[in-house]
């Protein structure tokens, strides 16, 4: 028995999109042209890998009039907690993976070891400008709304009006940024600076209600399923074959935070330029990215999800301000509105109105035993909120008096219950739907489990 423990082991396996991808040991990220995994980067995975291809426009036969969007910030900076990590490990996990490789005790191949011979952090990232937003983080928000404009070029002029649009950000540089890039996609070069952009309440309950909560603050933290899963057989086989990999053997094996600094390095070195190879992926074979993708969606699902079933009002509740701003937007018919309402956040503001709307439920709950029959699972970190995640609402007048409501979450169709598939929803349908929140007193009701 224990004999067959440890091949299975050994040889573990993970289910990537329905196809096997058994651990291989001499796996060379530098030579494989697909790379899957940069879909499973969670919540550090780049737009691209995960955006909807095009927007269908002509899905209602009625006139769209009305376009609500709230995006997350675009690519990033490591945070302070994610730079503390590399800057304790990267120098001599850096020197111990090649001094192992020249005494043959890895098995890299060559076209990996020679990117990491050549690797070093980019000294000008430091913590004074932490979580900053990327060049390529503006590139995915202009880009982002140069899509939208080509879908609904009547709702979205290129010439910037106040009357028109409304655009509102939380107080931090990533978001502030994000949404400079996004006008300029919208307005052309530097066409934010043309923009009038609103100011940011404190506190500010409508983009950040998580922050001035102190009920949420009390399960915030509840980390046990994820902390019991590195503890558990995949998340130790994954430390295992990485340390191996890269010449830690025996006693030598890596420490999970010296394996969490690799990853890190290797995600975003990655998506800040795609079209680079990023050397510290080297580590990681393919079904290893997909237990750490797992670790992460863990930590999302209880986190911001539907993990902690206890509170599934709190969680439905706290975006009660957002959901409230975009339903009166829908529903109003004054003429006076502005047509355009753009708001940028953070992605637990998504995470929580998507929860409000039952999106990405039905999967058995997550937990530290189920990695393998959670393959097809409808929670995955890297599809709902990569860098530049965004839903955006888009009402549609119709003859009838009742609207349509189409929903797109990172420019596809998102399902919600009670709704068509292709994201279609009768706005009479929502309002009812939603209409504890309509005119209720948000400020009374955001911070309830009731």
């Amino acid at each position: 028995m224990l004999k067959g423990i440890v091949l299975l082991l050994t040889f573990s396996f993970a289910l990537t999109n329905g196809s096997v991808s058994v651990h291989n040991p001499f796996y060379c990220y530098a030579d494989d042209p697909i790379k899957p995994q940069h879909g499973m980067f969670s919540t550090t995975s780049a737009y691209e890998t995960t955006r909807g291809d095009s927007v269908d426009a002509g899905v209602s036969s009625c006139t769209p009039s009305k376009f609500w969007l709230i995006t997350r910030h675009g690519t990033r900076l490591p945070s302070l907690s994610d730079l503390t990590l590399i800057f304790r490990h990267n120098e001599n996990l850096h020197s111990d993976i090649v001094r192992n490789f020249e005494s043959g005790r890895t098995s890299l191949c060559a076209s990996d070891i020679n990117l990491i011979k050549e690797w070093k952090f980019d000294p000008n990232i430091t913590f004074e400008n932490e979580q900053f937003l990327t060049v390529s983080g503006w590139n995915e928000a202009r880009q982002v709304a140069e899509r939208y404009q080509s879908a609904f070029p009547s709702l979205l002029p290129s010439t910037y009006s106040r009357d028109t649009y409304f655009f509102r950000s939380t107080a931090t540089q990533r978001t502030i940024g994000t949404l400079h890039a996004f006008a300029d996609g919208l307005f052309g070069f530097n066409g934010h600076e043309q923009v009038e952009f609103e100011d940011i309440a404190q506190p500010d309950v409508l983009l950040r209600p998580y922050q001035f909560c102190p009920l949420y603050d009390e399960i915030a933290n509840i980390r046990a399923e994820q902390n019991a899963f590195v503890e558990g057989p995949e998340y130790q086989e994954m430390i295992v074959q990485v340390s191996q990999k890269l010449g830690f053997h025996g006693s030598h094996v890596l420490r999970a935070e010296e394996i969490q600094t690799l990853s890190i390095l290797c995600r975003f070195e990655q998506i800040w330029d795609m079209n680079a190879t990023s050397p510290l992926c080297a580590a990681f074979s393919i079904a290893n990215f997909q237990v750490m993708e797992y670790w992460s969606d863990l930590y999302y699902y209880y986190r911001w999800g539907y993990g902690q079933r206890n509170y599934r009002r709190l969680f439905e509740n706290l975006p009660c301000h957002l959901i409230q701003d975009m339903l009166h937007f829908i529903r109003s018919e004054d003429a006076n509105d502005n047509r355009v309402r753009i708001f940028g956040a953070h992605l637990p503001s998504l995470y929580l109105t998507l929860v409000s709307f039952g999106a990405f439920d039905g999967d058995a709950p997550l937990n530290r035993h189920n990695f393998a029959q959670q393959t097809f699972r409808m929670w995955k970190s890297s599809n709902i909120t990569p860098m530049a995640a965004n839903l955006a609402v888009i009402r549609y007048d119709c003859e009838d008096g009742d609207n349509d409501v189409l929903f797109l979450h990172n420019e596809k169709p998102l399902q919600i219950p009670g709704c068509q598939p292709n994201g279609l929803c009768k706005q009479s349908f929502l309002l009812e739907k939603f209409s504890r929140f309509l005119d209720i007193n948000c400020s009374n009701l955001y911070c309830t489990n009731a």
